[in-house]
């Protein structure tokens, strides 16, 4: 079975109620050391077999969740 993940990171500035998406991290912690929401989106698709394709979405916000941490693991 083959499985890709990818982490994908949207910024959303809660002044001008704009938004981007980044794939750098620390492009995102920046930012919300600035004060702006951070949703980190993981992507993880699988092929269980030839016939069948599988996708699971999670995704976590920053701000206001004790289990965020800043360091990278």
């Amino acid at each position: 079975m083959e499985t890709q993940t990818i982490v994908e990171y949207e910024v959303v500035d809660l002044v001008s109620d704009e938004n981007f998406f980044t794939y750098d991290r620390y492009v995102a912690l920046e930012h919300y050391e600035q004060g702006a929401m951070i949703y980190e989106r993981h992507s993880t698709m699988g092929n269980p077999s030839r016939f069948v394709q599988a996708e699971q979405i999670v995704t976590i916000m920053w701000n206001n969740n004790p289990e965020f941490e800043e360091e990278d693991e």
